[in-house]
């Protein structure tokens, strides 16, 4: 009995290895769940439990794929509140853009220009106050002034588009209109090695039906 209690525990120690992946791998879970991430649940529901995923997996922000620039304000204006940052651009001629950061529920950053960007405290530059977004103004104000500056000549072609979703938000229903949701987190292996997840959501008559998990692994030079 003493001879076999050093193998049992040998087999015991083998079979915990197996069950662990090692190195690089891919996954497709259809049933059950993954890292509280229920097969079945609908957007709304996945997403609570992305937030709740989050501060354990180590990841604040969602990407929605296939989300495209608006090339109107109006939906845009309606969830603006839902995201951390929106990056208006034109659509034609050269390239001229601006970048609104929120943090809270006002704007924190403005940075406008074309390839290269400055910091500013308003834009559109000699426009209006009650048409112009500045540093400071809420953010519940935006909808309202991304309508006026889409109305002025020079800024009807220009763009919106929408940072990724932070956790830290509401959900918001435009979400469920895109079948395709995706996080990246990472974490140490060893002092050596970083591991990286890539994980895709798919979304099938607004019910999760599966979760693609790709992890990678790779080495640290300090």
């Amino acid at each position: 009995m003493k001879k076999l209690l050093p193998m049992m525990l040998l087999l015991i120690v083998i079979s915990a290895c197996k069950k662990e992946k090692q190195g690089d791998y891919s996954e497709t879970i259809t049933t059950s769940e993954k890292w509280g991430i229920k097969i079945g649940s609908s957007q709304a529901e996945v997403y609570a439990q992305l937030q709740k995923a989050g501060p354990t997996l180590d990841f604040q922000y969602l990407n929605i794929s296939g989300r495209k620039p608006y090339t109107s304000p109006e939906k845009p204006a309606e969830i603006i509140q839902f995201y951390h940052a929106i990056t208006i651009y034109s659509s034609t001629g050269t390239l001229n853009r601006a970048v609104f950061l929120f943090t809270g529920d006002k704007v924190k950053e403005i940075a406008a220009g074309g390839g290269l960007t400055a910091g500013v405290t308003k834009w559109p530059d000699g426009v209006a106050d009650d048409t112009a977004i500045k540093v400071d103004d809420p953010v519940s104000s935006l909808g309202a002034k991304l309508l006026k500056i889409h109305q002025l000549p020079a800024y009807s072609t220009y763009w919106f588009l929408l940072s990724d979703k932070p956790l830290n938000k509401a959900y918001d229903a435009d979400m469920s209109n895109y079948s395709d949701w995706q996080f990246v987190f990472s974490d140490f292996v060893s002092s050596s090695i970083s591991g990286t997840s890539t994980v895709k959501l798919h979304f099938n008559a607004g019910k999760l039906e599966r979760i693609n998990h790709d992890y990678r692994e790779a080495q640290i030079f300090n």
